[in-house]
């Protein structure tokens, strides 16, 4: 670690949250400077405000141009990291979704060329394409041995043996999956979290699967889905309510699926989606 130059072991390349990624890096460079402090982040960057960096990161102030500079400069980052943080400050200010999708894709280009995809493939790779998690879910309901049409017709739809061959060997290679001496494959770990770093990951995953809800919808008899929509009108106290008893019933029934014992022997799909279909009124 280089503590002239700010450097740690804290990755941009993990982060597509610009203000995430600044509060850690800060925290690192707080540790290893002799002037870890507000102020003393300050006068390195060349700021006037010992606050401008905790309102960055809060929210408050956003990155011109010239500050950004200030920020790598102090930070030490080298030509390649500038570019994935200005990447990951427009990706925070675009407003059309046309624009975002153009950014992230940029993001994810650059991340998958760096060293932290390369030594980390399942904490990123992983959750760039939903049919990772539908194979990994599916060997823990299948007796799959490398008979690709058979796990091709499980699933539903079906996955060609094509990509389904590409995800196992990639699980394979990332040690998510391992064959054992009886050629079944089988799981290493009964469920993969993403790295709280990758917030963005989540959420382009999380509109797949809602796309693919909105597709179920149409293609599944109702003796076979479950789906309901309610628009309700609620008070402030109410709709905090609502949000705390999804969180727990989302959590509870992720208990029941870690005690389950018994085999799993079909692969399911579960969305919970709460969100405002309005403004909120001022109170008089």
């Amino acid at each position: 670690m280089n503590q002239a130059s700010g450097k740690s072991a804290v990755d941009i390349y993990a982060y597509d949250d610009f203000r995430l990624y600044l509060n850690d890096r800060y925290e690192a460079w707080k540790l290893l400077d002799p002037e870890g402090s507000a102020r003393g982040f300050a006068r390195k960057a060349g700021f006037s405000n010992p606050g401008f960096l905790n309102d960055v990161i809060k929210g408050r102030r956003t990155l011109s141009p010239d500050s950004s500079k200030k920020i790598i400069g102090a930070f030490g980052l080298e030509e390649r990291e500038a570019d994935y943080f200005a990447l990951l400050i427009k990706y925070s200010r675009a407003k059309k979704e046309s624009l975002r999708q153009e950014i992230y894709r940029k993001i994810l280009f650059r991340r998958n060329r760096s060293g932290f995809v390369r030594l980390n493939p399942a904490q990123s790779r992983y959750f760039q394409d939903y049919r990772y998690a539908l194979v990994y879910n599916a060997l823990m309901a299948i007796d799959f041995r490398g008979d690709y049409e058979e796990l091709s017709n499980f699933l539903y739809p079906p996955i060609p043996p094509g990509p389904l061959s590409k995800c196992i060997t990639d699980l394979c290679e990332w040690g998510l999956v391992v064959r054992g001496d009886d050629a079944r494959y089988r799981v290493t770990q009964r469920f993969i979290e993403p790295p709280p770093t990758l917030k963005e990951h989540v959420r382009q995953l999380n509109r797949e699967w809602i796309v693919q809800a909105a597709e179920a919808l149409m293609r599944l008899p109702p003796e076979n889905r479950h789906m309901s929509t309610m628009v309700i009108s609620v008070s402030a106290a109410t709709g905090s309510d609502i949000s705390r008893k999804i969180e727990e019933f989302r959590n509870e029934l992720w208990q029941m699926v870690a005690s389950d014992g018994g085999e799993p022997s079909c692969v399911m799909q579960l969305n919970l989606q709460y969100f405002p279909r309005s403004r909120k009124m001022e109170s008089a």
